[in-house]
């Protein structure tokens, strides 16, 4: 059954529901338009990065019974990128999804230069003769002759600030090889002036780090009402995911670029906000995603997935009462008494990568 519904905000989400495979009965899914376009994405997203490497403890034998479920709840949009097991993440799919190609949103970023290995590092490439050879490999890994939204990765000012390359994308969109650009700001939180400039300069989207804890620069960049937003690590690595509690360092995960002690102290401070998910009938988990998809202007959050139970239970946060305004002025208050300092060392963290 699909419904089409606009709200006082202006923008339409489109829904309609599935059954489950379990006792629950039902549930639907939403979607939303990304930025000033038609590209219509589910709010639930798939980041491939968490199905492919080891960094949020992915069992990548699972990865394709992972996205072929998540086609079957719903979600139309996956997230991945070139250097995501290099190239790993765009072949599963095209393995899974070629068949779906017209009903699904990709994104894939470029800018690593894994094909050429310097004392086996990787090295970040931004010339032009580089992007059209990696956008070239991705087409092909990807089994499609478009691309939904391209992103460069990780790019440092300099490079956003290259009009040679905002024209090259600019040239692939209106060839029709993509239908959107944009960039994914990182490592880790990704910088306020390199979000800002990428939105003077006319890039589309943005991809970055944005939750409860670690609002900026976030906060600046969503005031910004006709670009796509595309917000990962929703659950502050896994600070706000009470399944995941305790959290243990492992130099393979994903969150051992944060501070063991920067994660304990989230740990501690979230238990009163623990208490008051559970006041509104939902988990600290379900409370980190609503926050989220609270904003109008988020095109779509990317959870870490590393299970079908995780693809699950996410999903299902779709079914649970939108937060009210009380409920969303609570949470600032606590933002700024609980949680601002641990946004500011996250801010602090993030410069060692400039």
């Amino acid at each position: 059954m699909l419904f089409v519904y606009l709200n006082s905000h202006n923008y339409h989400l489109y829904f309609y529901y599935l059954k489950c495979n379990d006792n629950n009965g039902r549930y639907y899914m939403l979607y939303r338009r990304i930025g000033d376009t038609n590209i219509t994405v589910s709010e639930i997203g798939i980041g491939v990065w968490s199905l492919v490497t080891d960094w949020w403890g992915a069992d990548t034998n699972k990865a394709e019974d992972i996205i072929r479920r998540a086609y079957e709840v719903g979600i139309n949009f996956y997230d991945t990128a070139d250097t995501y097991g290099e190239g790993k993440g765009e072949e599963i799919i095209a393995k899974v999804l070629e068949t779906k190609r017209d009903n699904i949103v990709i994104l894939t970023k470029i800018g690593y230069d894994f094909y050429h290995k310097e004392g086996g590092k990787i090295r970040q490439r931004f010339d032009i003769p580089y992007l059209e050879f990696a956008l070239k490999r991705s087409l092909e890994r990807l089994r499609t002759d478009y691309i939904d939204i391209l992103m460069i990765h990780n790019p440092k000012m300099n490079a956003i600030k290259n009009l040679e390359i905002l024209s090259f994308l600019r040239s692939l969109k209106k060839d029709g090889i993509i239908r959107m650009y944009g960039v994914a700001l990182g490592p880790t939180l990704g910088w306020e002036e390199e979000g800002i400039e990428a939105i003077n300069m006319g890039y589309e989207s943005l991809e970055y780090i944005y939750n409860i804890i670690e609002q900026r620069p976030g906060n600046k960049f969503l005031k910004y009402e006709k670009v796509g937003h595309i917000i990962r690590v929703p659950h502050a690595s896994d600070v706000l995911n009470e399944d995941k509690w305790p959290l243990i360092s492992d130099p393979k995960l994903h969150r051992s670029l944060k501070d063991i002690k920067w994660l304990n102290e989230g740990i501690k401070r979230s238990l009163k906000l623990k208490e008051f998910a559970s006041s509104k009938g939902m988990t600290l988990s379900d409370l980190a995603l609503k926050f989220i998809l609270s904003n109008k202007n988020v095109s779509t959050v990317i959870p870490n997935i590393t299970s079908i139970n995780e693809l699950e239970k996410y999903v299902k946060v779709e079914n649970l009462s939108i937060l009210t305004e009380d409920d969303l002025k609570y949470i600032g208050e606590y933002y700024r008494k609980y949680y601002e300092d641990l946004n500011e060392d996250s801010i602090k963290e993030t410069l060692r990568y400039k």
